[in-house]
Parts: structure tokens; sequence; C-alpha cells
């Protein structure tokens, strides 16, 4: 019904319509996709629900500030010594800072204006000393630790504090965070006061959350370009490898620059709505899964015209014959694409649930364009754009193209040689094929579990991460990214009692204050493991909820980690269940059974197992990553189970065509040889897209490009082609159970053999006990060109052997 219903659009007057509205589209579209950054969002707060308790800290924070702030750290740094010139030009620097624009220079005082200082805190604790004055043992902590600033009525953010080798100097610069773009317009002002007047030898660098957030940003607005240029190129050469055709390439490739404009319109429109959350990676991944997808169905679509073209003489019934014969695979496989990124719509954290729409929207306009805008163009331009290798109009032409068909089809006779051969003995090359993707599974043994560090998300050495490290060299480690505690003024006295007397908190201190909460800076001791400190923040977190509960929130980067990856896997359980369900739904609508639906989401998830593998040994080994993303394993499985079964679909859908004349064993091979070529140019284009994520220099771009590249060439050349194909040998008719084409071809031969019950002639090389019956075609060729009369008659013809032999046919 798709392609029916499509076919109307490529008529001799409906071609012009269809042209001029999708121009009319990309016109309105384009105004509003050029803006689509202004409404990013790519704060490490904004990944997380409401509920989490380091997002509900933030709010709270928010709360008493009345409005979002970010520290970023200026650490200026001399080899032997800071010198008196460096001290008067960080004083300068100070006084400019305070000037800027976004540059936040005081806060109110924790005690809300009150005057507490250190001689209010020994007074409070003066009852509680015995006769030779000793403290408690809770209270000696508290007064060992808590640092009370001595101040009225607000406190100065811009103070500097100087190493003890007296080598480096740090500065807190606090910023106003309305959005990644405006925090990081903010960071290079204070960047150009830093580097203007800077004596020689002095080195600074600026680092903390919003230096880091500046750099990121700062990579994705210099490569978004080459990105899509990088993309594009890998198209063009694919297509024309593929076609070659030195104009046909065009039309692909403009259609999908069209759908890329209007889905980057719809989803900035979504943005500024609130609808959906829209990140620098969902805009990248965007523009790769579009290119990929739209070019993926292109070549689909054109290979099935071109086939056609040979077949009909109009070029406006070839392609509508085309879009009813190839458009409910592409409709289907669009629409499993996108029925398993909008799941991801139920994850928790904000991060995924945004790239699933996102994608979405990307790969319904890719489909559109190509079912719509890519057939009245092709249609509008006619036969010659397939120069130099036209297809003509001929009568007789072989409905099974081969080798000299050119184009798409030109490796049919390749494809369907591997058939034959694979029908030889089907269930040794698929148990075969299963063994090689269990040896690449084992790889999963050097998966290491946790996120990346603000340093190990870069592949190279920014700012901040030099800042960083200059900043561990000289300064204790905790204090630049304490832990953030938020309570009540009621419990404030409890908390920090119990706060105090924990071994792993060095030093609390008093922060901002407002709304009848208090915010404490907890400096915890680094134990050099991430992970162990994250689990001594949870730890912290689980015991003032004992003390404070609810009146007690915790946040900070490891919070904020921490809740990170509670989130994606509290997703993973969730989303790949219910992706998979999603997935089969849909299989199980366009093949109408049940065991094919069950069989290719098998094969994919085994894709998936070797792919993580050969990924996780790929990281170890070859790029020495400290880790993977927290969202890694789901988009993975996500990209890989819905771009995997989309070449499946391709396949299985003329599988099934061809079935329904031939038998599902003689389809299994023509369906392989027909679509070969095509899906394979397809993988490889979609491969190629996904790599080119590897020029953003960022750790969770290029893990998630080089999985998805590995997974879908793996999926395509041997999945897809060899273990499909022989499981459906291996299974027969059966792979089409419970639909009527498990009993056997719907249009079964007639003639003596089938009245007689006798065996059909088995599939050269196939396994003769599933072998379903073949109908002969017979081609009749006149020398005068006249339209011959064929007569059927119900009386038995008489065949002799020697024209058998021939070929020739006697008797009426």
């Amino acid at each position: 019904m798709p392609g029916a219903l499509l076919g109307l659009l490529c008529g001799r007057r409906a071609k012009w319509v269809v042209l001029a509205v999708w121009l009319g589209v990309a016109v309105v579209a384009g105004s509003s996709a050029g803006r689509l950054e202004s409404v990013q969002k790519d704060d490490i707060a904004a990944y997380l629900p409401g509920s989490a308790d380091s997002a509900r800290a933030v709010e709270r924070i928010l709360g008493m500030q009345g409005e979002s702030l970010a520290p970023a750290t200026v650490v200026y740094e001399r080899r032997g010594g800071v010198t008196g010139a460096d001290e008067a030009a960080i004083a300068r620097d100070l006084e400019e800072l305070a000037r800027i624009d976004g540059v936040v220079a005081e806060l109110p005082a924790p005690t809300g204006g009150r005057s507490f200082d250190r001689r209010d805190l020994d007074r409070e604790l003066e009852p509680y000393r015995d006769a030779k004055g000793r403290l408690p043992e809770g209270l000696r902590a508290v007064e060992e630790k808590l640092r009370i600033p001595e101040v009225k009525k607000t406190i100065d953010l811009l103070a500097a504090e100087r190493s003890r080798d007296g080598e480096a100097v740090q500065v807190a610069v606090v910023v106003r965070d309305r959005g990644g773009r405006e925090t990081a317009q903010v960071v290079e002002r204070v960047r150009r006061v830093v580097d203007a007047g800077r004596p020689a030898g002095l080195a600074a660098h600026i680092t903390g959350l919003a230096g880091f957030q500046a750099d990121a940003l700062a990579v994705f607005s210099t490569v978004d370009t080459d990105l899509l240029l990088a993309a594009m190129g890998v198209a063009v050469v694919v297509l024309l490898v593929t076609y070659r055709s030195v104009v046909l390439w065009l039309l692909p490739l403009g259609t999908v620059l069209v759908g890329l404009v209007v889905a980057m319109g719809v989803n900035r429109a979504l943005a500024a709505a609130e609808v959906i959350t829209v990140s620098s990676v969902a805009v990248s991944l965007l523009m790769v899964l579009v290119i990929g997808a739209g070019t993926d169905y292109a070549l689909l679509i054109v290979a099935r015209y071109r086939e056609e073209l040979r077949r009909h003489a109009d070029r406006h019934e070839a392609m509508a014959v085309a879009l009813r014969r190839a458009g409910p695979a592409v409709v289907a496989s669009a629409a499993t694409v996108v029925a398993g990124l909008l799941c991801l719509t139920a994850a928790e954290l904000n991060s995924t649930k945004g790239l699933g729409p996102v994608s979405a929207v990307g790969v319904t306009g890719a489909m559109l364009a190509m079912m719509t805008l890519l057939p009245a163009v092709m249609v509008i331009c006619g036969r010659w754009v397939f120069w130099p290798a036209i297809p003509h109009h001929d009568p007789h032409h072989d409905p099974h193209p081969g080798p000299h068909d050119g184009g798409p089809a030109a490796g049919g006779a390749f494809w369907g040689r591997l058939g034959r051969g694979i029908a030889r003995n089907p269930r040794r090359v698929w148990s075969a094929t299963l063994a090689v993707l269990a040896v690449c599974s084992a790889g999963l043994t050097a998966y290491r579990e946790g996120g990346l560090g603000n340093a190990d998300v870069f592949l190279g050495r920014p700012d901040s991460v030099v800042g960083q490290e200059a900043a561990a060299r000289h300064f204790p480690a905790g204090g630049a990214d304490p832990v953030q505690v938020v309570t009540g003024e009621r419990y404030v006295r409890d908390v920090i009692l119990d706060t105090a007397q924990r071994p792993e908190v060095t030093a609390i201190t008093l922060g901002a204050a407002g709304n009848g909460d208090v915010l404490l800076n907890v400096t915890v001791r680094p134990s050099g493991d991430r992970d162990a400190e994250r689990r001594e923040v949870l730890a912290l977190r689980d015991r003032l909820r004992a003390v404070a509960a609810p009146d007690v929130n915790v946040g900070g980067n490891a919070a904020l980690v921490a809740d990170l990856e509670r989130g994606a896997e509290r997703d993973r359980k969730v989303i790949i269940p219910l992706v998979l369900l999603v997935v089969f739904a849909v299989l199980a609508l366009l093949l109408r059974s049940l065991v094919a639906p069950l069989l290719l989401l098998a094969t994919v998830v085994v894709s998936f197992l070797a792919t993580l593998g050969i990924s996780a040994l790929a990281f170890t080994h070859l790029f020495g990553f400290a880790g993977v993303d927290q969202g890694f394993v789901l988009l993975v499985f996500v990209f890989l189970v819905a771009l995997g079964v989309d070449y499946n679909i391709f396949l299985m859908h003329r599988v099934r065509e061809e079935a329904h004349r031939h038998g599902t064993a003689r389809g299994a091979i023509l369906g392989l040889e027909a679509t070969g070529g095509v899906i394979t140019s397809a993988g490889v284009v979609l491969a190629g897209t996904f790599a080119v994520l590897v020029v953003l220099p960022l750790s969770q771009t290029v893990q998630l490009a080089f999985a998805v590249a590995v997974g879908v060439l793996l999926d395509t050349m041997v999945v897809r082609s060899v273990l499909v194909t022989a499981l459906t040998l291996d299974i027969g008719d059966a792979v089409w159970w419970p639909g009527r084409l498990s009993r056997g071809p719907l249009r079964p031969p007639r003639g003596p053999a089938r009245r007689s019950g006798a065996r059909p002639p088995a599939v050269p090389g196939g396994p003769a006990a599933r072998t379903p019956l073949i109908r002969p075609q017979v081609v009749l060729r006149t020398r005068r060109p006249v339209r011959p009369r064929v007569i059927l008659r119900s009386a038995p013809a008489v065949v002799g052997k020697s024209e058998k032999r021939e070929g020739g046919f006697s008797g009426m």
C-alpha cells in the first residue's frame, strides 16, 4: 500500500507539485535550521532527570543564587616560583574579571547577612568542653574541618589562592550559566583578560566545569561543517562506485540535504517549545544518520527503478512499479529505526531521552524525501541521468538481474554464487558463522565498566585539561571540585556534625544561603581511584539521608556522574527489551510471520555482542581509553538493532517476494542475488558516514563511531549475507510460519509432476528435502516483429526425448 500510494506522486503532473511543495518546505525549514545551535543544552545537570538527587541539589542551589552559576578556575603557573610582577598582574586581572558581564564577583553570606565568624563558632562549642578544654570526638572533628568565611553580608568570590610551593596561583571565577554558547562566550572573555599583559614565562590556563564545557563546545562549533562534508564525501564516493554515473549521484545527495534541512528545522522548533532536549552530540549524530540512512533508501529505490526501466517503456510507470515493490521495504525499514529510536523517550537520562526524538525526526525526514522528492526528480530528469550506463527498455529483459545489467546488480553473479554455495550445506555454514561471532564476543572480557572523567572526554589536551593537570601538581586534590551538600537551616548542625565525623572528609566550607537552605562545600580526600571516590560520595549521601531526610541533597561533579551511571543502568534494563519488542512487532507485520522476526532479531543480537567484543578489545589495546561513556552500550544497541534490521528487511522482503513464485529455498538465493550489491553498498555508506565521527576529538563520539561502523559492516558482510541466508535455507518454508507461505509457494507449478505428487526438482547444490516446487519459466521469442498468440488447452502435450534435450516443444 505505501508503494502504491506513493507511486501516484510521480505522475506526469503530480511530480511537479511534489517538487514545488518540497522546495517550499525546505525554504521555510532552512530559516529555522540555521538557529538550531541556539537551543542546544550541553551542561551535565540538564542531562539528569529532576528526580535525581544531584539534580535536586542543583535546583536548590539555583534557588539560593537566583540563577545558574558554573565555576571556571584560572590557574597561573611559573616554574621556580611566582614573582612580585606576576602577583601584580594577577591583581590587575582580578579587577578586570570583576567587570566582565557574566562573571559573578560576590554572593550573599551563608549566614544570610548575620555576622558569624570563628569566634562565634568557639562560643557555640564552649559549653561542650570539659574541664581541660577538650571537646568530644565528634565536635573536635567539626572544629578541625569546618571553615567559616569571615564576612558579614557578602562573600568575595574573586580571591587568589597561592600554592604552598609558591609556583602557582589559582583564582575561582564564577560565571552565569545561561546555556552552552553563552557560557562559552563568557569564558572566552575571561581568557582574553588573562592573556592580555601577562608577564613572559607565566603560564595561565582556564579549567573547571565551565572551562571543560567551553572546550567541548569549541570542538563541535569548529568541526560541524567538516563532519557534514566528510559524511557527504563518503556518500558521493559510494554512489559513484555503485552507479558509475557522473550525474546520478547528485540527485540522491541533493535530496538527502533537503531532508536534513527539514529535520533540523523541525527539531529546532520542538526544542524551542521545550518538547525535546537537543545537545551538540545529538546534532552531530543527526547529520550522520540522515545522510547514511537517506543514502541507503536512495540506493534501494534507484536500484529497483533501474530494474523496472528495462521492463517498461514509460519511466513514470517504471517508477510507480519500483515504489510499489521497494516502497514497503523502505517504509518498514524507516519505521523500524524510528520506533527503536522513539523507545529512547522512555529513558530516565534527559540526554538519552532527547537523542531519540531528534534522530527519529531525521530518519523520518530522510524517508519522506526519498519516497516522494527523489522519485519526482528522477522522473523529471529521465533516463539520461544514468549516463553512461543508461537502462533501455527491453521486453525480454531477464527479471533476475545479472552481470550484464550494470549498476548495483552488477555484482549479482557473485551473490548468486555465494547463495548457491551456502545452499550446499546451510547448517554447516551457519554453525561456523556463529562460532566466529562467538569468538568475537569473547572480547567482552576486556570491557571496562564506568564513565569517563572530564580529562578523559578529550582525545587531545585542550587548555582545560592542561589547567587541571597544573592545579593537581600544586594544590590539594578535591578542593576545586567539592561535594555540594544542600540542607535546610533546621538540619544544618546535624549535617555538619555527621559529615565532619566521616574519615574521608577533610574540610567543610559554608557556601551560599537563601530560601531557608544552606550550601556546604565538602572536600573529600582523594583516593586516586575515581570509582572509589564515587562510592565514598554515595556512602556520604546515604548517611546524610539517615540524618536529615528528606531535607538534604548531595550534588557536585562526582555525585552527578554517579547519578548518570545509575540512570544509564536503569535505561538499559528498560529500553533494550522495549526496543526488541517494538522491532519484533514491525517485522511481524511486514513479513506476516513469527519465526522470521525472531530469527532476524536473534542474528542482530549476536552481531551486537560480537561488535561489543571487538570494540572492547580495540578500546583497551588500540585506543587506550580509560573507560566508556555511560550511554555507550544503549546507544550502540539501539543503532545496531534498528539499522541492522534495516538490511535484513531489505533482504527478507525480496526473499518473501521471490518465495511466492519459487519457494523459500530458491527465493533465498534469488533474493540475495538481487539485493546483495545494493545492501552492501548501503552498509558501506552507513558505516562510512558513522566513521567520519572520528573527526570529533571526543572519546564518546569516537567510541560510538567505531562500534557502529564495525557493527554495520559485520552485519552487512557476514550476518545478513551468510548467517541469515544459511538459516533461511536450513529452516525452509517454516521460516514464514504461521503465514500461508509456510505451506509452500502461493503459485505452485502445474503439470504431471504436480498432479502425480512427484517431488519437484532440487535447487542446484541445495538440500533436496526442503526444495519447494519450481514453476518453469517459458520465454517465447519470434523471428518476425509480431505478437505471438498462446492458446492453452487441456489436452496433454507430448514432448520427444530429443526435443526435451534441445529445449523445443511439440504437440498442441
